[in-house]
């Protein structure tokens, strides 16, 4: 096969790897890789495929392979810390990024995930400054001010925590995740009418999430709107009928049932359901945030 030819194949593969098409691009950078074993190019674009329909391990293989001949070192590091970060390795995912940055590689997308990798490993002050300078080079990534936001959170600087969220909303009106945590956040300091009207907000944008409803209705409730904390409620009970603990709201929320009616309303959530929530929608910001 001539260059001009062999040249043309890795353009196809490239093609239909960008349209999706995976296992077409495959079977052609295999054959290309077949007569060119030591293309780098080549060699990352398959890497990037195998990563793409989730064989992380011999994706990882065909990075590292790649790396013994090419120049551009810092983006196959990125790739090899993005391909871990989909893995679920943060540490190596955050070894790798290392590698990229100190090649002097500074794309936004590098200083968004390593931001992400650092929130995953507890290190918030380092995931802070992350997504500072990843919003320099784009400030009107919404996902980007959204993590930050959470970053703020776990350092307990709410006021900054807040003002990146809605940079966030500002940015991206239908982005329903900060409305909850600034919702979230106002209930924690007992400013209930304005935990409301974030909590009122997010139902709009998420309605089917019933820990939306339930925490829409705890601070209705809190701030002496009981009809209309009764009808959140229910709606919670409507989305998530097996969650016993709205029920039993509702049991003290519905006229007559006041016993126990402090007790419920001042109740924190138990510590590792708090943990679990925040990883969930971690998670969701991630993965819905990759390109939302």
């Amino acid at each position: 096969m001539n260059n001009e030819a062999s040249y043309d194949l890795l353009n196809k593969a490239v093609t239909l790897f960008e349209k999706g098409n995976y296992d077409q691009s495959k079977k052609i950078v295999d054959q290309y890789l077949s007569e060119n074993s030591e293309n780098a190019s080549a060699l990352n674009l398959r890497g990037l495929i195998l990563m793409n329909t989730g064989e992380y391990e011999d994706a990882k293989a065909e990075f590292l392979n790649a790396l013994k001949y090419s120049d551009k070192k810092s983006m196959l590091y990125y790739n090899l810390g993005f391909n871990s970060f989909n893995h679920g390795i943060m540490d190596e995912a955050d070894e790798y990024f290392s590698f990229a940055r100190s090649d002097n590689y500074s794309s936004f997308d590098l200083l968004f995930y390593s931001g992400l990798v650092k929130y995953a490993l507890g290190s918030y002050d380092e995931a802070i400054v992350f997504f500072q300078d990843a919003l320099v080079k784009n400030p009107d990534d919404s996902a980007t001010w959204f993590n930050l936001g959470m970053s703020y959170e776990m350092v307990r600087k709410f006021d900054l925590a807040v003002k990146a969220y809605d940079n966030a909303i500002s940015i991206d009106p239908g982005y329903e995740k900060p409305w909850f945590f600034k919702g979230r956040i106002y209930q924690s300091f007992g400013n209930e009418s304005l935990a409301s009207l974030a909590f009122e907000n997010y139902t709009s944008l998420a309605p089917k999430d019933d820990l939306g409803w339930f925490f829409y209705a705890k601070s209705l409730y809190a701030d002496d709107n009981i009809n209309e904390s009764i009808l959140a409620l229910k709606k919670a009970i409507e989305i998530n009928p097996s969650e016993d603990m709205y029920m039993e709201y509702l049991n003290v929320y519905e006229p007559g049932n006041v016993s126990v009616r402090n007790e419920l309303l001042f109740e924190q959530l138990p510590e590792n359901v708090t943990i679990l929530l925040f990883f969930v929608i971690f998670i969701l910001g991630v993965f819905a945030i990759i390109r939302k």
